[in-house]
């Protein structure tokens, strides 16, 4: 199955593999990818990323876990060389998971691989005339599902964009996202500050966020205090703690399904909170019947605002973005 979102120039496609094992990830970077070091054995088991940027090459964080028996690291001749499809299998393996079993990544000039064992359901996505510029998935013992990021080429001559190129691509990206959850309850809007410092997500005995509560600040370093989101009724509060330059949001995700004892009414169950440098929550329950998964991850860049809708409970979540 694949799932496309297209922007002004920019379009996401995938992932291919479990749609719900493993935590979501994201690799966006804002230079060029240069390495891909894949980890592997029966299955792939972990994938690192290198770019390279006008300020150095910079490493990702490891998409997956480590346990593998080989290590391949693909080096990719920039500007002349580059990313152009992925291809694979997807499968269950002996413990139940649904995992990537294999991968290949093709550039202008080379293939690159398979890695893994090349057993299972068979996906490929050639981007023709286009440029791998990013990942995304799911992974925990295993990468469970991968995804790409992409972007016209706009030379003729093959050569990849520059940096100019791709930032005039981000900048055409909607400046909202969302919101996710259910119709019908009242919409709010915090909107756009300069980041997001803290996050208050009221939680009780039911299967629900009952609220959220956001302090922001303005440009001139002034601190906002948002109206509670939500009910009063959740006998906790969970804080996320940012400071807005070290470790700032990314992005959300989170489940949207019935609350309990309510009659079918429906709000948002779980939420997590993605920053550039670890995930928050999650908050909620994950599980459950008729639990659909929501996830602002297509916008590149950074959180500086909410809106969504509420009643009794918070009904839904949406972010405003500002883009790198």
């Amino acid at each position: 199955m694949e799932a496309e979102t297209r922007f002004e120039g920019c379009i996401t496609h995938g992932p291919w593999g479990s749609f719900n094992e493993g935590r979501v990830w994201v690799y966006r970077p804002k230079g060029f990818i240069r390495k891909i070091i894949v980890h592997y054995g029966d299955n792939v088991d972990m994938i690192e990323f290198q770019t390279y940027s006008s300020k150095g090459e910079v490493k990702s964080k490891s998409f997956g876990a480590h346990g593998h028996k080989w290590i391949h690291t693909i080096c990719i001749d920039q500007p002349d060389e580059y990313l152009v499809s992925i291809s694979g299998t997807y499968g269950i393996i002996e413990d139940g998971d649904e995992v990537v079993r294999s991968i290949c990544f093709k550039t202008n000039q080379k293939l690159y691989g398979p890695y893994g064992t090349n057993t299972g359901t068979v996906f490929s996505h050639d981007v023709k005339g286009e440029v791998i510029i990013g990942f995304h998935g799911r992974a925990r013992s295993y990468i469970n599902a991968i995804g790409v990021y992409v972007m016209p080429n706009p030379t003729n001559k093959g050569k990849i964009m520059n940096e100019s190129s791709s930032s005039k691509c981000l900048m055409a990206m909607p400046r909202e996202a969302g919101p996710w959850g259910a119709d019908g309850a009242k919409p709010w809007d915090d909107g756009v500050f300069s980041t997001v410092k803290q996050v208050r997500v009221h939680v009780g005995e039911l299967n629900v966020i009952y609220a959220l509560q956001f302090e922001y600040l303005k440009k001139d370093g002034k601190s906002v205090l948002s109206p509670i989101h939500g009910g009063t009724d959740g006998s906790k509060i969970e804080m996320v703690n940012l400071d807005g330059e070290e470790e700032f949001l990314t992005y959300i995700s989170g489940f949207v399904g019935p609350v309990e004892g309510y009659n079918g009414l429906k709000a948002i169950v779980s939420i997590s909170f993605h920053t550039n440098k670890q995930i928050h929550g999650p908050y909620g329950e994950e599980t459950g019947a008729g639990y659909v998964y929501f996830s602002s991850a297509a916008s590149i860049g950074e959180v500086v605002g909410f809106h969504g809708r509420k009643n009794r409970f918070l009904s839904a979540i949406g972010v405003h973005m500002e883009y790198f």
